[in-house]
């Protein structure tokens, strides 16, 4: 007699299929992942808000261990917690792939129904990955991402792409895939949440380094032993922005420096290299690497290709591309947020320019250049047209103190919004590395300084301002991210809405940076990081906000950060180090164009050919008494082989020395009407619009020393090489004469 199946009751007793039992207080109700149970509370099921025992984290100093109250869950501490930065932290190696809860391929999961009704669609590694996601413990699963799925097959394409994309972040995330993200994040987020210090217990203290002037002797001394190793550095250009921040519409490496030669700051950065390279690497080719975004990949090949790489070989540049980011998240259980309007998407946010360390190892770009002669390597950012200043002189005083690791800094007023390099110990600990202003000032009264961070005799803080600017010794950095894979620490920073710190005000995101880098030293190399220091007017002036945000950093007392300073300052830079080293130049009237005020004047221009540092410039004005440049003044100098002996300069001048030519310029006076500055707010040129004016070239003097002998320029009415030095007789008179003569 065949037996009775029997009816099934939701809520109640199942008849139980043979060889096997349904424990309720362990099985999902699919009725309510559906929306349809009617038992509410009085089901026997297990509903998704309690389908596993509530979460807590333990931390400590060490690890952070995820645990449930129904038992403990092991997790593999891969990624440390971190008490250096700001914010919640994690140290790179934190608790890398572990889940939440463990996650096995042969657990059954509960999908949603529109989920499971699609998971043909989709190839069986996704499939494993909706399982995982939808498979983490209580209220930490991500079965939300699926809820507002339709039935219908018109959604096939949409659905397909999304779980592409969630499988494009899981390959990405070096720390255990998607399903790592999210388990860092839920403790992160706790730590935040419960407002942890995470400096609590390290002793601040003032870090080893040097601070200098320009054009002082020890200035000088350690830029000349810089210069030696010069020739031994690559170059990394952290690349990622598009200038519509700016009101650019293109990248922001595209934008000119200033508008006197309309030189791009690639075409700056690559020069400088290229000068540097002709003088000092006896040989060797000097190599670029570009970190680029998604976003700027394909525009970063095209100028490149457009301009012949601004005359550097294809083979010293390498490319490495940012991926497209991290899943933006929403509350503290870390749940994907999908884009507003559209639930066939999630909401993606950069991870930070900390993943500049690994692409440099997964793309092997440092063993390739330990193979190929270099020392050290340097980072720098897009749009500092400042940034080289400081090049040589970081190398001699990385090459005096033996450094792993050098931040370029500028001196900083106590309690001033800038980060503070700070050496920080706690025990047999070490760490110097970037501490956030408003973290500096409490930590140092917590330990002793009753009046926390203050000016000391020199005006300044002890404590040197961090500016993002990095030099690290090639062969010890390779052995790091060989040991570390180059993953940064990584750090959480809510806004919340609540008092409780339960409701965030926006989605956040996991976040990394470069300058974290001490975090991940261990033993003897902690001991090996340092600073440079030197004034900000001379190495910091980055382009980054748009006119307006300028105006109001500007009436606060912050540097505004716009196109039309970031031009001001680069020439005001070159006037300090030339006045630095003896030379006459007047300071120019101060104006304001779009709200924005800066002193305009002496405009000049030192191209890297003709010199790229102090020590440069003092050989290339060897008189410099005999150089006068008046405050309204534009000067534009190019070529390796110029010298400018004396000058009288009160308008605008070009000279330009091609390759192989040599000319010194020797008792030459200029007076014309030179270039202005006009207001041109609302000019068609995006350019022109940013900065608020154009530059109106009303007269100019140029001369042109040629390869051939002969010099153009200055009526042309003699011409010849001018490279010796000329007798008293031929030096009578305002003439130009030829065969061992100046320009006068």
């Amino acid at each position: 007699m065949a037996k009775s199946k029997g009816k099934k009751k939701h809520g109640g007793r199942r008849s139980k299929k043979a060889g096997s039992a349904v424990d309720p207080a362990t099985t999902v109700c699919k009725f309510q992942l559906e929306g349809k149970c009617k038992f509410g509370e009085e089901c026997k099921f297990v509903h998704p808000a309690d389908a596993a025992p509530k979460l807590e984290v333990k931390t400590d100093a060490a690890s952070v261990e995820v645990a449930a109250k129904a038992g403990p869950v092991e997790a593999t501490p891969k990624r440390q917690s971190s008490s250096l930065i700001g914010g919640a932290m994690n140290v790179a190696g934190s608790i890398a792939g572990a889940v939440l809860s463990p996650f096995s391929p042969r657990s059954k999961v509960v999908l949603p129904a529109a989920l499971e009704s699609s998971m043909s669609l989709f190839t069986p590694s996704q499939q494993e990955l909706a399982r995982k996601l939808c498979g983490l413990p209580g209220s930490t699963n991500q079965c939300h991402l699926f809820a507002g799925w339709g039935d219908d097959a018109k959604f096939d394409d949409q659905k397909k792409a999304m779980m592409a994309k969630l499988e494009s972040v899981d390959e990405a995330y070096p720390d255990g895939g998607l399903v790592g993200y999210l388990t860092n994040a839920v403790g992160l987020l706790e730590k935040s949440r419960r407002g942890e210090n995470p400096l609590e217990g390290w002793k601040p203290s003032v870090p080893q380094g040097e601070a200098f002037e320009v054009g002082t002797e020890a200035f000088l001394s350690t830029e000349e032993l810089g210069l030696k190793e010069v020739g031994k550095c690559g170059f990394v250009l952290v690349a990622g922005g598009l200038g519509e921040r700016l009101g650019y519409g293109d990248i922001k490496i595209g934008l000119p420096t200033e508008l006197a030669t309309e030189t791009s700051y690639i075409q700056f950065y690559i020069e400088t290299i290229l000068a540097f390279q002709s003088r000092y690497a006896e040989g060797k080719k000097l190599p670029l690497c570009i970190m680029t975004s998604g976003d700027t990949n394909d525009k970063t090949v095209a100028l490149l290709n457009k301009h012949k790489n601004f005359g550097m070989d294809a083979d010293q540049i390498t490319i490495v591309q940012q991926g497209k980011g991290v899943p933006a998240l929403y509350d503290n259980d870390a749940h994907i947020a999908l884009v507003s309007d559209d639930p066939y998407d999630i909401q993606m946010k950069p991870h930070g320019h900390g993943d500049i360390h690994a692409l440099l190892h997964s793309h092997g770009v440092a063993k390739a250049w330990l193979a190929q002669g270099m020392k050290w390597t340097t980072f720098f950012q897009d749009t500092n047209g400042l940034a080289f200043h400081t090049l040589a002189l970081s190398l001699g005083v990385s090459s005096k103190l033996g450094l792993v690791m050098n931040s370029i800094t500028c001196p900083r007023k106590a309690k001033q919004a800038i980060g503070a390099i700070t050496k920080l110990t706690k025990g047999s600990q070490e760490r110097t590395i970037n501490v956030e202003y408003n973290q500096l000032d409490p930590l140092l009264r917590a330990n002793g300084s009753a009046d926390g961070d203050v000016n000391d005799e020199t005006g300044f803080s002890p404590f040197p301002g961090n500016i993002n600017q990095l030099l690290f010794n090639l062969e010890s950095y390779a052995k790091v991210l060989d040991r570390t894979k180059g993953m940064m620490p990584e750090f959480v920073n809510p806004k919340y809405k609540d008092a409780e710190k339960t409701v965030f005000k926006k989605p956040t995101r996991l976040e990394c940076m470069m300058q974290d880098f001490p975090t991940v030293l261990v033993g003897s190399e902690t001991a090996k990081v340092g600073f440079t220091s030197l004034a900000s007017e001379l190495c910091f002036s980055p382009v980054k906000n748009a006119t307006a945000d300028g105006v109001a950093l500007q009436a606060k007392g912050t540097h505004p950060g716009v196109a039309a300073t970031g031009e001001a300052d680069q020439s005001s830079a070159v006037c300090r180090i030339l006045r630095s080293i003896g030379c006459n130049v007047k300071e120019g009237s101060k104006v304001t164009f779009s709200g924005i005020k800066f002193g305009s004047g002496p405009d000049c221009v030192l191209k890297p050919s003709f010199a790229a540092c102090a020590t440069e410039f003092k050989k290339k004005f060897p008189n410099p008494s005999a150089i006068k440049i008046s405050g309204r003044s534009s000067l534009v100098l190019a070529g390796e082989g110029l010298v400018v002996e004396s000058l009288n300069l009160d308008g605008a001048l070009v000279v330009e020395c091609e390759e192989g030519a040599t000319g010194v310029v020797r008792d030459l006076a200029v007076k014309n009407k030179g270039w202005v500055k006009v207001s041109d707010e609302a000019s068609a040129d995006e350019v022109i619009r940013m900065r608020g004016y154009r530059m109106s070239k009303l007269e100019t003097e140029e001369i042109i020393f040629k390869k051939n002998g002969t010099v153009e320029g200055m009526n042309e009415t003699r011409v010849g090489d001018l490279s010796k030095p000329a007798s008293d007789e031929e030096l009578e008179g305002d003439t130009l004469c030829g065969g061992g003569c100046a320009i006068m």
